[in-house]
């Protein structure tokens, strides 16, 4: 049964905990980092990877265990530049004969395809804060600067 996403702990923390029920002192705190690339990702998807690991541990909402989730959303930008490319190549349209030799016009599958690569595609956005609407939801925490000091008088 889907529901409301839950608010985030971090959130719930910076609200007051309007809610006023138990926070999840166990809930994991994986590393900021950016995971391996995948081998097995096209090379339009290990552009993307290139670009949006960047983009995202510069945001601070990239960590260790958001491979997967990542590897799928450059999967997904991947899938619709293909589907792209078979429309543009083939057409939205293609013409077939019907059983009594009639001409019928049918769309062509690529665009099916590509209207759910993009689905799929915008809801990895919206979990990564990649969209507008979905940035003003995500709380990043950066790692807090170095104090000059503790370089020299370090304990």
């Amino acid at each position: 049964m889907q529901g409301r996403k839950p608010t985030p702990t971090a959130l719930k923390l910076i609200a007051g905990n309007p809610g006023k029920r138990a926070l999840n002192k166990s809930e994991p705190t994986p590393t900021r980092a950016i995971p391996t690339c995948p081998e097995h990702l096209s090379a339009t998807g290990k552009q993307a990877w290139d670009d949006l690991a960047v983009l995202l541990h510069g945001m601070c909402v990239l960590t260790e265990a958001d491979g997967v989730a990542l590897e799928r959303l450059c999967d997904c930008y991947s899938d619709i530049l293909a589907c792209r490319e078979l429309i543009a190549t083939n057409g939205y349209t293609y013409q077939t004969r019907g059983a009594d030799g009639s001409i019928l016009i049918k769309a062509n599958p690529a665009v099916a395809m590509l209207r759910s690569a993009d689905a799929q595609f915008k809801s990895y956005l919206s979990e990564f804060g990649l969209t507008p609407a979905a940035r003003s939801k995500v709380s990043a925490i950066p790692e807090a600067a170095e104090d000059e000091n503790d370089r020299f008088f370090a304990a």
